[in-house]
């Protein structure tokens, strides 16, 4: 069964939804370091939401959203007391207007996605309803371990059978999708940093729980890309700086 089917989906969240929910919104942290909380943020492919729902609960703007009815239902009902505005919403056809967010983020959806036509179809899209920041995570393919172990994994779950990107090609991709940009970054992100989300370090309690979420996302960029868990891509449509 297809990465990019909601059947697929509808049935792979019914056992890692819950997983994903419980573990920290890395990408939410990276985000709120990252950029200003007055800008209006919408989440592609949410899956669970956690990013954009964390994002919510810290009062910016922002929509989490995803293909599968379903998610979003669920989600409705655990997240009843969030400000997050919750939608379904087709990646390759938003029903958003034309550049009605500030910032489109998303987090490991190209990596489903082998047909590069695809991406550039998904890229003009997001950069349609976007008005200053694309963002898009991928994992990355200079971490051969993490390449190996994902093999592995994927021979029992269909879920980590996924591409892997470098920043060339990433480069190459968004050059040729015909967006119109004034930027593009490279980030680097997760890695060994993580361990300091743990509530317990070598049996002890973790004396940087509380300040992980400002310190570890600030962090990755001393990691070497060997070691580095995903690309965080960061284009800019416009010259408005919000923050970056």
């Amino acid at each position: 069964m297809s990465l990019q089917s909601k059947r697929f989906w509808e049935r792979a969240w019914i056992h890692h939804i819950e997983n994903y929910l419980n573990a920290p919104p890395r990408f939410g942290y990276w985000l709120a370091t990252h950029f200003s909380s007055h800008l209006h943020i919408l989440e592609i492919a949410g899956g669970s939401c956690r990013d954009s729902k964390y994002l919510a609960d810290l009062g910016w703007r922002a929509i989490g959203s995803d293909f599968d009815d379903k998610t979003i239902e669920y989600l409705r009902a655990r997240f009843a007391n969030s400000k997050l505005e919750l939608r379904v919403e087709d990646a390759f056809a938003l029903s958003l207007p034309d550049n009605s967010v500030d910032i489109s983020v998303h987090n490991g959806f190209w990596v489903l996605y082998r047909d590069n036509d695809k991406l550039k179809a998904l890229l003009r899209e997001q950069a349609r309803v976007t008005r200053t920041y694309i963002v898009a995570a991928v994992h990355n393919a200079r971490n051969r371990r993490q390449i190996l172990k994902f093999k592995a994994k994927s021979l029992a779950d269909p879920l980590f059978d996924i591409r892997f990107f470098d920043c060339d090609e990433l480069a190459t991709l968004i050059r040729d999708s015909g967006i119109e940009f004034t930027s593009m970054k490279f980030h680097k992100f997760g890695g060994i940093f993580d361990t300091l989300y743990q509530e317990t370090l070598k049996g002890f309690k973790n004396p940087f729980l509380s300040i992980s979420k400002y310190v570890v996302p600030r962090l990755y960029s001393l990691q070497s890309w060997e070691y580095t868990e995903r690309i965080v891509c960061v284009i800019e449509l416009n010259k408005v700086k919000c923050g970056l």
